[in-house]
């Protein structure tokens, strides 16, 4: 039975507890406040960082860890384990998938077998491709199984959300899109979906609740859901109204709830919502 290794990074969001349950190696993106660099959920925890975000004058900006990195982390892992799959941020939202590529290019083919997968996601869309993986991975699933069910998840994983100000996505340079476009959004609330691996404008919600409104409709809109994730930065009680709407459609209790992490939080502000739905897959 061939041995494997998951691997991503932090910007796929999964909850600490899941990480080491299920033994997935997360690469942390860094994080400069001010002068000073944090390695994204090790040196900094998501209070802390969102204590500062809200401060409002403190400088922040994210950077991709460097390929050095993933080459020693290819290394050591290809001494323990006979396959790898590196699994990362959408290469069109940042530079993850680029340098991890650069590093296994350093590496001798006949070191391990790593196949590096542009997950053309993100957050908790990213996640839960990576959630599967693991599991698999752990149940005893071959390579080829492992493969699959990431090809499978990919396909059928969906992130949705809106934030409550353009403001650090057009910073971040993350949208694409004319600035008469983006001029008309600041007044509004649009809900944004990512496709293909690209921020793209899904629905127009004038208001807040509105737009959770949109985040619930976009769920109910799968026959068969199967995993529902709710992500929010600093607004918990915006969480609990989502939760009530969904009530009808998907047990409350089984929707996971998780915090941006700060990776993606800077991109997205304070206020920010979504949801992650793996809406099952087709028989």
């Amino acid at each position: 039975m061939s041995s494997i290794k998951i691997v991503t990074d932090s910007t796929a969001d999964i909850p600490p507890s899941l990480v080491q349950e299920l033994g997935i190696e997360v690469v942390p993106l860094r994080i400069w406040i001010n002068d000073q660099v944090y390695r994204a959920g090790l040196d900094i925890t998501n209070e802390q960082f969102y204590e500062l975000l809200q401060e409002g004058h403190v400088h922040f900006s994210v950077t991709s860890p460097n390929a050095l990195i993933f080459e020693q982390l290819y290394r050591k892992l290809a001494l323990e384990y006979d396959h790898i799959f590196s699994i990362h941020l959408s290469s069109r939202l940042g530079g993850v998938y680029r340098t991890a590529n650069q590093a296994r290019a350093k590496l001798p083919a006949s070191l391990t077998q790593i196949e590096l997968i542009d997950s053309k996601s993100a957050s908790m869309g990213l996640g839960l491709v990576v959630l599967a993986a693991a599991r698999a991975a752990r149940d005893g699933a071959s390579p080829a199984a492992v493969r699959q069910i990431i090809s499978d998840m990919m396909r059928h994983s969906h992130v949705v959300f809106f934030v409550d100000t353009m403001e650090y996505l057009e910073r971040s340079k993350r949208l694409t899109l004319a600035a008469s476009v983006l001029g008309s959004m600041q007044r509004i609330k649009p809900l944004m979906i990512l496709d293909e691996g690209d921020i793209v404008p899904y629905e127009r919600t004038r208001t807040r609740a509105k737009a959770i409104e949109g985040l619930y409709t976009f769920i109910e809109d799968f026959p068969k859901v199967q995993e529902v994730v709710a992500l929010y930065t600093n607004t918990p009680e915006d969480v609990d109204k989502l939760l009530e709407k969904v009530e009808p459609i998907f047990p409350p209790k089984k929707v996971q709830v998780v915090q941006f992490s700060p990776s993606i939080a800077l991109h997205l502000g304070p206020g920010a919502m979504g949801v992650a739905v793996f809406e099952g897959l087709e028989t």
